[in-house]
């Protein structure tokens, strides 16, 4: 008899999901609910789930544990609300129960992160399976662990290549129940008992990593590493990792590409350091190392499933990298093979049929990358839709408008609505293009086709009032920023934003200078510059000059990015490198 213990809160939006991947595998369901206020419970018991309610501790293991006491199978599987199964992979967990010799298996849990699933992915293995012994107990307030205690009392564990998708690191999961914030806490609490243990400064660095706060996370992680001294654990390659990217972000190139060499000489199977000091090599534009880093991942495959962690190093990834490598090369023929492997290995990863059908686009006249492109699809609207999409981005509107109207044909959504728009503006059919915005009230594209929409009726002289109440409703800053976007264009009124911190705005407002300069409405462009004085960003006119340069304004960036560093001290290593660029540019014309 095989009994899930899980542990919820508020996990309506998820449990349906986790619960519907296994059903028909679990004889027995215990949902321990810690104070939940949506539906969680109501969609717990339509499983026919046992529900027990726990008043939570800020201890996770206090509260798993409390769950391993209500169940009655011989094993117990175990898994958090935001889990799934893989649909292939649960038909063999029966099986597993088979064998008396094992006390528990692990798992590979893919952790999905950034805005959506099948972008990108972390690997871990977590133990996911153990027999029912009232001494298999969970350990530790947060990041709780139980494959110690399980070892320590003789138990026999297995990994097994069965696969656990987890939504929990997405963006819109981590910022709606602040993970952050509830896992610093705890780990600041226990690292108050216990300042030198090495779990838990790993799982600080972690949270201050995700936070962007990379100097904090190398110092956690730094304290970590010393502490193990030399002992090696579940997480010592994952930390290793970590403080390569680390260094990478703080610009410690050096010592990082030292990491790295001292790193892969202690172990040699894990691919990850292999693929980081690749893209180290990229970086600083040593392109055949970073090949041979690439080519040697391939040849490795993945690493073991105890040291994996960024997935697909062994293969789609370390194939795009090449990819990219060769783009910068110019050597398009070896960058299409790259890529067209890649995306045989990944073919849901949507990023790499763009860069494939860019490298087309630089190899092929129009017809034939087109020819080339088309035949990676299979002609369903869907298929249309990212064509269209792909023809918009190369610059081909014609053509891109052909294939959203064939998508239209038959899938009439907010996607298909705003890539009609969004063609038509760029063809300078404004009023066409407003029709289709007008379309999109809420839900995904509706920010954007807001702003869009904007701009069309701004061009035309047209009421924005209608764009401008969706902004108002659900994007409040978009909102301010094409308010007074509205009034400096009308009256010529200029007035600052009252908040302190203006980045969020200086991003919607570098966000319609690309679109205006894309267009080419160079008019409103240059009305629009004077938003500039509503933001206290030092870096504007470093972006400002990115922008230009994206754009082939290579004089106006020139001019911004030297303004940046004489009037703020403001440079990073992009706009350093397009300095050169344009420096090594003006030379050769002396020189002619």
């Amino acid at each position: 008899m095989l009994s899930l213990c899980m542990i919820v809160k508020n996990e309506e939006n998820n449990l349906g999901r986790c619960l519907e991947s296994v059903k028909d595998i679990v004889d027995e369901i215990i949902i321990v609910d810690t104070g939940s206020n949506d539906n969680t419970v109501d969609i717990a018991k339509s499983f026919g789930a046992d529900v027990f309610y726990y008043k939570w501790k800020n201890d996770f293991s206090a509260a798993r544990n409390f769950s391993l006491d209500k169940a009655k199978g011989d094993w117990i599987l175990l898994m958090d609300a935001d889990d799934e199964i893989d649909r292939e992979d649960r038909k063999k967990i029966k099986k597993l129960l088979e064998d008396e010799k094992i006390d528990a298996y692990l798992f590979e849990t893919i952790s999905y992160v950034g805005d959506k699933p099948g972008t990108d992915a972390l690997s871990n293995l977590n133990v996911r399976i153990i027999k029912n012994k009232p001494e298999y107990r969970f350990v530790g307030a947060i990041h709780e662990q139980i494959l110690m205690p399980i070892l320590k009392h003789g138990g026999n564990v297995a990994e097994v290549p069965i696969k656990v998708y987890h939504y929990g690191y997405l963006n819109k999961n981590i910022k709606d129940k602040d993970k952050r914030n509830r896992n610093m806490t705890i780990l600041k609490k226990e690292l108050r008992k216990n300042p030198d243990n090495p779990f838990h400064n790993f799982n600080m660095g972690t949270e201050y990593m995700a936070l962007g706060n990379y100097e904090c996370a190398y110092n956690y992680f730094k304290k970590s590493y010393s502490a193990l001294k030399n002992v090696k654990t579940g997480y010592t390659t994952k930390l290793i990792v970590r403080m390569i990217m680390c260094l990478n972000q703080l610009n410690k190139i050096d010592e990082a590409l030292s990491l790295c060499n001292k790193s892969i000489e202690e172990y040699p199977n894990v691919t990850d350091i292999v693929f980081l000091k690749g893209m180290l090599h990229h970086r600083l534009n040593q392109l055949q190392e970073a090949i041979g880093c690439f080519r040697k991942c391939i040849d490795m495959g993945d690493p073991p499933l105890i040291d994996r962690f960024i997935t697909g190093v062994g293969g789609f990834k370390a194939y795009y990298a090449m990819g990219e490598v060769y783009m910068d090369m110019k050597e398009y023929d070896n960058a299409i093979i790259s890529y067209i492997n890649s995306l045989k290995l990944n073919p849901l990863n949507k990023v790499i049929l763009y860069k494939l059908s860019n490298a087309y686009f630089k190899k092929h006249d129009e017809n034939t990358a087109v020819e080339k492109i088309m035949s990676h699809f299979d002609g369903s609207p869907e298929a249309f839709v990212i064509l269209s999409d792909i023809l918009f981005l190369n610059g081909r509107y014609q053509k891109s408008l052909k294939c959203i109207d064939m998508a239209l044909n038959s899938l009439k959504n907010n996607i298909t609505y705003y890539i009609k728009g969004r063609t038509l503006m760029y063809l300078h059919r404004y009023n066409e293009a407003v029709e289709y915005f007008d379309m999109i009230d809420s839900g995904e594209y509706s920010c954007d086709s807001a702003i869009d929409n904007i701009i069309c009726r701004l061009l035309t002289g047209k009421n924005i009032k209608k764009p401008m109440t969706i902004l108002k409703k659900d994007f409040i800053e978009a909102y301010r920023v094409c308010f007074k976007f509205d009034l400096l264009v009308k009256e010529g009124v200029l007035s600052p934003l009252d908040e302190k911190d203006t980045r969020i705005y200086t991003d919607i407002i570098f966000l319609i200078f690309e679109k205006l300069f894309d267009i080419q409405e160079f008019d409103l462009f240059e009305k629009s510059l004077n938003m500039l004085n509503m933001v206290n960003e030092k870096d504007v006119l470093l972006k400002l000059g990115k922008l230009y340069f994206r754009h082939g304004a290579y004089k106006l960036a020139e001019e911004e990015l030297t303004r940046s560093m004489k009037l703020f001290d403001e440079i990073d290593d992009e706009g350093f490198m397009i300095l050169k660029i344009l420096c090594s540019q003006n030379t050769e014309k002396i020189d002619a």
